[in-house]
């Protein structure tokens, strides 16, 4: 069944919702695992350990995940798993350093009493320094955090690349199939 010009309608509906099992960790991000359709190393694992490392695990070998979005995008495919990795746009949506939702240390309190109540300038920006730096010295972790626990709640992608945009639309579901099976078991 070839999908000449139909490839994202066609491939959509028959992957979409589909369930399938991981065969490697995926990295937590969109840029995903990058897969190079007619090549004999189709998957650089050097680059996968990088972004491993870079933006943690979305999925994990042997995780159940679903097919959430496969879209036809110019000389390439993108097949979302669990809602396709977490994107800079998420990433711009985590709070703040100066969020309420971190509260307040004690030791931050102090240092904005002190800069609203001090009048010398200098002062003023010694104690709003000391303020900045308590207050990511003790944010910053927590912030890390929330970012790997929402990482690993928005899955990951495979990007498989092909040598021409009319390579891309021309892949049929079986040959889609036959490129990702060792990386992913379809349910």
């Amino acid at each position: 069944m070839a999908l000449h010009g139909q490839a994202p309608t066609a491939l959509g509906q028959h992957f979409q919702g589909r369930e399938v099992m991981v065969l490697l960790d995926m990295p937590g991000d969109e840029s995903g695992v990058d897969v190079y359709a007619r090549e004999a190393a189709a998957v650089p694992a050097d680059l996968i350990r990088t972004r491993l490392a870079k933006y943690g695990t979305g999925l994990r070998r042997g995780q159940i995940a679903s097919v959430t979005l496969v879209k036809l995008k110019g000389d390439y495919i993108e097949f979302h798993l669990d809602g396709g990795g977490f994107t800079d746009r998420q990433f711009l949506g985590l709070p703040g350093y100066d969020s309420a939702h971190w509260g307040t240390s004690e030791e931050e309190r102090k240092l904005r009493n002190r800069i609203t109540g001090t009048r010398d300038k200098e002062h003023r920006r010694r104690y709003q320094s000391d303020y900045d730096r308590a207050r990511r010295r003790r944010v910053q972790p927590l912030r890390e955090k929330l970012e790997r626990e929402r990482r690993e709640q928005h899955g990951s992608r495979f990007n498989i690349r092909f040598a021409a945009d009319r390579e891309a639309m021309r892949v049929t579901a079986e040959e889609l199939t036959a490129i990702l099976r060792p990386y992913i078991e379809l349910r």
